[in-house]
């Protein structure tokens, strides 16, 4: 139970990992069966150059993101088009060719752009990796509805989109107009892939089109068979680089990019072994390359350089209080959770006014438990005001350990409100077992009932907070 509420913060970048592995791994297979392996970089790409084209017009993608989502809309359709354009009938230049050379001029370009940006290379970072620790349910909500949307769309044409995509040949001499449907399979996955990098970046919105449906490509030779083996290793590998970054503290984008990979190698493995003509030299083969492998990654350490080179003449709880300072919730959050494990009379000022002026309740959740971990009576206030914020009752609780840690009994006040809430069940079992923990008294309450059914127990709770609340 505990590891379950350390993890319930990765639990909306899972959700997001869930719905993009459902949609990207469909829309994988047929980038597989064409042959166009980086269409989907390439429209990332061209996505990402219609966002940074904004930037120049004055849009700021945090208050206008609507508007910054035209413009990358905008771009991919253009691209959309002239990819369905690039396929020749009689192809003596490979389709690959001009996706490569388009995706190689949309990125100059968006580098070229945000060179003249005084943030470009965080932008830029952005770009690539995204942060899909720091998506919201909103916006995995409204991710679902528009995959979704795009879903019916091509279960309502799937014969026409298969058709092009895994029989090309056969459907021209039908007479089907492999052109423009073209341009419609180019165009709906361009609208997918633009939302898809503006919430996970380049690189992610890339590994879940291809890695699966090359996994599901190689142990299966149904459409169907694909599709179920494609989605059970998408979301086995985003559970698995979730909960590694969580605990390794790692950029979670990137480690579950990671660990595609890692399924992949996995896979290939298993396929050479199981259709080898001679197994035993395969596995032969495959420790020789592991043991290699160990060898000369371990050898690297000998050339570790010896001297040591002064970064900065800051003081590590100096460069992580500068961390806090800024405006990305990714380097707050990086620095809080270190701080939390420092102590440093300026730590605790530096975290009450973080918690004062942030709106993202990652960033609280984390700075609460840093507090909780300094022992500091001083911030004991500013857990008292965002203990009045509206927040969602898990958080609330989190605030309400906090200030019974640091001593303060408004948190016996924290958790009665949260008792009287009716919408999270679970948020109040662990209310009221820390309440009963450490009043040393059973009121009666049960969780699994509503607050009306509970009213009795309020009540003996409401009596003994008068009571003994001064204490």
């Amino acid at each position: 139970m505990p590891v379950i509420l350390e993890l319930k913060w990765m639990l909306v970048p899972f959700l997001a990992c869930l719905v993009l592995s459902i949609n990207h791994v469909y829309l994988g297979i047929h980038v597989i069966a064409r042959k166009v392996i980086f269409v989907d970089l390439a429209l990332a790409q061209i996505a990402a150059l219609g966002a940074t084209y904004a930037l120049t017009l004055g849009y700021d993608p945090n208050h206008d993101a609507f508007r910054v989502s035209l413009f990358s809309l905008a771009f991919t359709f253009v691209g959309a088009g002239a990819f369905a354009i690039a396929r020749m009938r009689k192809e003596r230049v490979p389709q690959e060719a001009f996706i490569g050379i388009i995706y190689a001029a949309a990125s100059a370009a968006a580098i070229l752009i945000l060179s003249k940006s005084a943030t470009g290379g965080e932008e830029l970072k952005h770009m690539l990796v995204g942060d899909v620790l720091l998506v919201t349910l909103r916006e995995v909500v409204n991710m679902a509805l528009l995959y979704g949307s795009i879903g019916i769309f091509h279960v309502i044409f799937r014969k026409q989109f298969l058709a092009i995509s895994l029989e090309p040949e056969d459907a021209e001499a039908s007479g089907m107009k492999i052109r423009f449907w073209d341009v419609l399979f180019y165009m709906s996955f361009g609208v997918v892939i633009t939302k898809s990098v503006a919430i996970v970046g380049v690189l992610l919105v890339f590994s879940y089109l291809v890695v699966p449906a090359v996994i599901a490509q190689m142990w299966s030779n149904t459409v169907r068979g694909r599709l179920l083996l494609g989605w059970l290793v998408a979301i086995l590998a985003s559970t698995v680089g979730i909960v590694w970054s969580f605990y390794s503290d790692y950029p979670t984008g990137p480690a579950v990019v990671v660990m595609l990979a890692v399924f992949l190698v996995l896979s290939a493995i298993a396929y050479y072994v199981l259709y080898a003509p001679v197994r035993i030299r395969a596995v032969a083969n495959v420790t020789a390359i592991v043991l290699f492998s160990v060898l000369f990654f371990s050898s690297l350490d000998y050339f570790k350089k010896t001297e040591v080179t002064i970064i900065s003449k800051l003081a590590p709880v100096d460069l992580l209080l500068n961390e806090i300072k800024q405006e990305e919730d990714a380097r707050q959050l990086d620095g809080v959770r270190h701080l939390g494990d420092m102590h440093d009379a300026r730590i605790v000022p530096a975290l009450t006014e973080l918690l004062a002026r942030t709106r993202s309740e990652q960033v609280v959740e984390a700075t609460v438990e840093a507090l909780s971990k300094q022992k500091d009576p001083r911030a004991v206030p500013a857990l008292q005001h965002a203990a009045e914020g509206d927040y969602d009752d898990f958080l609330k609780l989190s605030i309400a350990k906090a200030q019974l840690a640091l001593g303060d009994r408004g948190g016996f006040s924290t958790l009665i409100k949260i008792l009287k809430n009716g919408e999270a069940g679970f948020a109040r079992q662990q209310a009221n077992e820390l309440l009963e923990a450490k009043s040393g008294r059973k009121f009666g309450y049960d969780p699994t009932l509503t607050i009306e059914q509970n009213r009795p127990a309020l009540q003996r709770i409401d009596e003994w907070w008068k009571r003994e609340g001064r204490r």
